[in-house]
């Protein structure tokens, strides 16, 4: 045979006996079962062992966040979403809640607005609302504030804050 004809043939038959091995190969690997992922949300680390055991799947290691819907030591989310096929033998990963993320809010009455904010930026408190009423304390001072000091909370602070008396503004 022609020299030819003889590379372009080997290299052929080469490539066909190639992809035939790689398909063959894959079909080995992939006999293995594949099973359901489990909703662990809400469930406890020892409940979600349990439930990942009884699926030949494991628990692969917890982060934790806080959460104010879902208590201490319950999962928050999953990296991979329930009612996903995986193979058996993978693991899951988790993070499990530190429950609500609960702050002492510091006392910011008779402050500056402005004072304020950098006290509450402090702890991390962004405040959610300022109302500004007319009061015979001097304007863009602090009167009251909710949640008051030392309650918890943060999430949703909210100051009234003087205008100043009434008749200032008539002036």
């Amino acid at each position: 045979m022609n020299r030819f004809v003889k590379v372009p043939l080997y290299i052929g038959i080469l490539f066909i006996v190639g992809m035939v091995a790689g398909h063959l190969t894959f079909k080995i690997l992939s006999l293995s079962n594949t099973v359901e992922v489990p909703n662990l949300k809400g469930k406890s680390v020892a409940e979600a062992v349990n439930v990942l055991q009884a699926k030949d799947l494991h628990l692969l290691g917890a982060a934790e966040d806080y959460d104010s819907d879902i208590p201490a030591g319950y999962i928050v989310r999953q990296d991979i979403p329930a009612a996903s096929d995986v193979k058996e033998g993978r693991g899951i990963k988790v993070v499990v809640s530190k429950g609500p993320k609960v702050q002492y809010v510091p006392d910011v009455v008779g402050m500056k607005l402005d004072e304020a904010e950098t006290v509450l930026a402090e702890r991390s408190i962004r405040i959610a609302k300022v109302i500004n009423v007319h009061s015979d304390v001097d304007k863009n001072i602090i009167i009251a504030q909710r949640p008051e000091s030392d309650e918890k909370g943060g999430e949703n602070f909210r100051v009234i804050v003087s205008l100043g008396s009434f008749e200032e503004e008539k002036k």
